[in-house]
């Protein structure tokens, strides 16, 4: 089992930020799994394909601009994730395996 952990932010002028909440975007969460994904991808070697998130709790929103760090535990076939904000306040968590196709 490897860890990684990288620091990012989502730049306020992200796509997807426009519709969601205007006046006060905030990053979607699709976005943050999506990062999360590329993390575990590049990081642990976690392949394409189906996927099947679990245990999915998102505690509080991140803004536009904010640092926040993506903290991965797994391998190639799965792994546990907690996003939090560089101050270490959790931001959300779960867990990703492969899924067969049903």
């Amino acid at each position: 089992m490897s860890r990684s952990v990288a620091e990012l932010s989502v730049p306020a002028d992200h796509p997807a930020l426009p519709g969601h909440f205007p006046g006060q975007p905030i990053v979607p969460g699709v976005v943050l799994l999506a990062l999360v994904h590329d993390q575990a991808r590049s990081q642990l070697g976690f392949g394409d394909g189906p996927s099947r998130w679990q245990r999915l709790k998102f505690l509080r929103p991140i803004c536009p601009d904010e640092r926040f760090r993506i903290l991965i535990d797994g391998d190639a076939d799965a792994f546990r994730f907690q996003i939090e904000t560089t101050a270490g306040a959790a931001v959300a968590r779960g867990q990703c395996r492969h899924a067969g196709l049903a």
